[in-house]
Order: C-alpha cells, then sequence, then structure tokens
C-alpha cells in the first residue's frame, strides 16, 4: 500500500470517529446538562496510524428556569454522586429530579440521589423542597410547614476534570484517587435545570464540513489506488 493511501486511509479513520461524535453530540442538544463529546487530532497521520483522541467537553450548560421545586441545576462547576440503576457510583449534573414510588429521590435516568449517609429517601406522599446548598426537607402529609423534617443533603463534590472520564454508557466516573469529599462551594439553583452544552448549528456545521473532508479522502484512496495500478501495468509491459 502506498504512503499516500495509508495517509488517507487513516485519515478517513480519524473522520469517520469525529462523525460518530457529533451525531451523538446532536442526538443529545437536548439533554438535560449533557457534556459534548470532542475529537481532535493529536499527531500526524503518518507517524501514529490512528491520530486522534477522544475527549469531553465539561463547560457547563445554560441554565433555564422552569419553577418546578424539584428541579435543580448546579451553579458553576460541580457534581452531583448518584447511583444508576445497575448499582454502581458515578458522577451527574442532572437536577430533573422526581420521587419514585419506593421513597427514592432519582432523576430522569432513574439514577438515585447520594445523600452525605447513602440515598435520599423521602415518604413518597410528602411535600418536598431542597435548599441551595443541596439539603433535602420534606413536609410530612396532613402537617404544616411548622413540621418540615430534613431528611439530609445532597452530596455536591467538585473534583478536577482531569480525573474524570466518560464512558460508552454516557456516565461521567471519577478516578480512584479523585476527592468526592463534600464540597461547601457548590451551590444549586432550585426551580432550574441545566441544558445540554452542545451548540446545534455549530455541530451542524462541524458535520458538513466533515463529510466534505471524508469524500475528498476517499477520492484521493481512489486516486492513489488507480496510480498503484497503473505503475503496476507499465513495470509488466517493461
Amino acid at each position: 500500500m502506498s504512503t499516500v493511501l495509508q495517509v488517507a486511509a487513516a485519515a478517513s479513520r480519524q473522520i469517520a470517529h469525529a462523525q460518530a461524535a457529533v451525531t451523538n453530540n446532536l442526538a443529545n442538544a437536548g439533554t438535560t446538562a449533557f457534556k459534548a463529546d470532542l475529537f481532535y487530532a493529536e499527531q500526524g497521520y503518518a507517524r501514529s496510524g490512528e491520530a486522534g483522541a477522544s475527549a469531553v467537553d465539561f463547560k457547563a450548560g445554560n441554565i433555564s428556569y422552569t419553577g418546578r421545586d424539584l428541579d435543580i441545576a448546579i451553579a458553576g462547576d460541580g457534581w452531583m454522586r448518584v447511583i444508576t440503576p445497575g448499582g454502581e457510583e458515578v458522577l451527574s449534573r442532572r437536577g430533573d429530579l422526581r420521587v419514585d414510588p419506593t421513597g427514592n429521590l432519582v432523576d430522569a435516568e432513574q439514577n438515585q440521589i447520594l445523600g452525605d449517609g447513602g440515598p435520599i429517601n423521602v415518604p413518597a406522599d410528602s411535600q418536598v423542597t431542597i435548599g441551595s446548598d443541596g439539603t433535602v426537607s420534606f413536609i410530612p402529609r396532613g402537617e404544616t410547614a411548622l413540621g418540615t423534617v430534613v431528611t439530609g443533603r445532597i452530596s455536591l463534590v467538585n473534583p478536577n476534570p482531569d480525573v474524570l472520564t466518560k464512558g460508552l454508557d454516557g456516565n461521567i466516573r471519577a478516578e480512584n484517587q479523585a476527592n468526592l469529599e463534600p464540597a461547601a462551594e457548590v451551590q444549586l439553583a432550585v426551580g432550574a435545570l441545566e441544558t445540554s452544552n452542545v451548540n446545534p448549528i455549530a455541530s451542524m456545521v462541524q458535520m458538513i464540513e466533515l463529510s466534505r473532508s471524508f469524500e475528498g479522502h476517499i477520492q484521493t484512496m481512489k486516486s492513489a489506488d488507480e496510480l498503484d495500478a497503473s505503475s503496476a501495468s507499465l513495470m509488466r509491459l517493461e
């Protein structure tokens, strides 16, 4: 295989990976607190063979006010500790919360919200409120505000982004040595949700550019293949 064909093939593989990342971003442009996937070249194609790497854009999305008591958005940096339906602890900024039939405070993906002492649980028929510091309280059914009970505080942490990774399942995980101690500086905007940080217009432009680039590399591969075939034919005639 010629060097030109190798370079074009490697470039086409990278562009295909980038297209997959942009497609996923566009599909999640409306997902609460979604963090966009990035893709960028790290080394020259000919030197690396697989010249590309993926990363995550941890930039916060915009805050959209909903007025719903159980909608929360992290104001600035920080994460919530949650337990997935599969029992794994991960990090999340998704704040579209609700109380499930068993009284667990969960998000729209059914991740259980962790407090400093474990999953937060409240009576399913109570009136629940969340403070800007993550304090969760409830008023039992039939009681007045004087009967308010504080049940816990959402576990808010602020690890270094360098120790965070995003899995194929979309969940954010911290390395074992990450600092996941409660962070008092992390505050919540109550009655609001964080939007996805995907810019749909910019992503569409990027997809068009990638498609054109991919087509160009495919054409280069065809031309290189035809050139190799012509060279081989000339050598057989000599």
